[in-house]
């Protein structure tokens, strides 16, 4: 075999091990990726907790984000906001629990502002998450003046009656057909999933990378065969 052939063929081997690796790495990072969302989904499959009994006393919440909670409370009258950045829009209100706190409720999605009356003690469960991401979006151009393109919850508690709860939640299909809206999707919290999936992956690329680069050091110390050099 000539010299370049034998260069060309041990630069392509490097290459074929290095595209396996790649290969490796993006099965585990998938691995990762799957993993984050089934935490997420176990963790909102968990048995309901009582909120109340999860808020210390200096107002922080244990960690139940992305978990079902029962609450007990009356919404709090005329102060309706409107979220998201196409309909139909999630309805959110104040919902005052039994110790006072407040605690922000997402009834479902609506094409529409609706009428919401208060005074009526409800036990309601859904999904308590942390605020939205504060993102760079607006609402629709027709929606009232006072919706929000995220729930954000340091807006509302410039508006709402305090103290405020550090999340808020988002009733399930049943509890949406209760006021007769479409049901909203909870934003379940990012898990941090399994991190030795992740470490693998990144390891199968760096194992990659070297191949390649080990590859092409072998190949240029290739010298020519006694054959070629008395050619």
């Amino acid at each position: 075999m000539s010299l370049r052939f034998r260069r060309t063929l041990t630069i392509l081997i490097g290459v074929v091990v290095a595209l396996v690796m790649v290969v490796l790495g993006i099965w585990q990072m998938s691995s990762f990726q799957r993993s984050v969302v089934d935490i997420a989904e176990e963790r909102a499959a968990q048995a309901p907790v009582a909120l109340a009994n999860n808020i210390r006393a200096d107002g922080t919440v244990e960690d139940i984000y992305g978990r079902r909670v029962e609450l007990t409370g009356e919404i709090v009258p005329d102060r309706q906001v409107l979220v998201g950045t196409n309909w139909p829009l999630r309805v959110a209100v104040p919902l005052e629990m039994d110790d006072g706190r407040v605690v922000p409720l997402v009834l479902g999605r609506t094409d529409a502002p609706i009428d919401i009356e208060g005074g009526d003690v409800l036990d309601v469960e859904g999904v308590l998450t942390a605020g939205d991401v504060d993102e760079d979006l607006t609402p629709p151009p027709d929606a009232p003046s006072d919706s929000m393109p995220t729930l954000r919850l340091q807006e509302l508690v410039q508006e709402w009656p305090q103290p405020m709860v550090a999340g808020y939640v988002t009733l399930d299909a049943n509890g949406a057909a209760r006021f007769g809206l479409e049901p909203a999707e909870a934003a379940l919290p990012e898990a941090q999933g399994t991190s030795m999936h992740q470490g693998y992956a990144l390891q199968w690329w760096v194992f990659a990378a070297a191949a390649i680069a080990f590859s092409i050091v072998v190949a240029r110390g290739l010298t020519p065969s006694a054959r070629e050099e008395t050619r």
